[in-house]
């Protein structure tokens, strides 16, 4: 009855959801290591612009709407149990492969392997929340 909470399950769906977007932009003329680049490249800096140019200096509804699209990613990556987006970039180009938690598990000296992966992202994921939660508290909500 709850075969979709299953975690091979949630996996499964989460090959099937790569696998789809990687057919999509393979009908390009852009290659797969390209397409990894700039994937890459929006995966770690999407956040950061969100925080700098949204959320910072953004109206309520606009930072209410990136914060729920925010939340929605959360979710998929707690219920397909791992980053679709990490996924796709691996697929697309697998020589030399840095997941976008690396710089940050460098940084903290924690090895670079699944588990630290998974874990690390939830952490600075929490850590990216809790900050964005308490600027907008206190932008929006706080009363003088």
């Amino acid at each position: 009855m709850f075969d979709f909470l299953k975690l091979e399950n949630r996996k499964l769906q989460r090959r099937h959801l790569v696998n789809f977007i990687i057919k999509i932009l393979n009908k390009t003329n852009i290659s797969n290591k390209i397409w990894a680049f700039m994937i890459k490249a929006w995966h770690f800096t999407f956040p950061w612009y969100l925080f700098i140019f949204v959320f910072i200096p953004g109206n309520y509804n606009f930072c209410l709407f990136c914060y729920l699209f925010l939340v929605f990613f959360l979710f998929l990556y707690i219920y397909l149990h791992g980053c679709f987006i990490s996924h796709i970039e691996y697929k697309l180009y697998d020589k030399k492969f840095v997941n976008i938690i690396d710089p940050y598990l460098a940084l903290f000296g924690f090895p670079f392997n699944n588990e630290t992966r998974f874990y690390g992202t939830f952490a600075v994921a929490f850590a990216y929340f809790l900050v964005v939660s308490i600027v907008l508290y206190f932008r929006f909500f706080k009363k003088n």
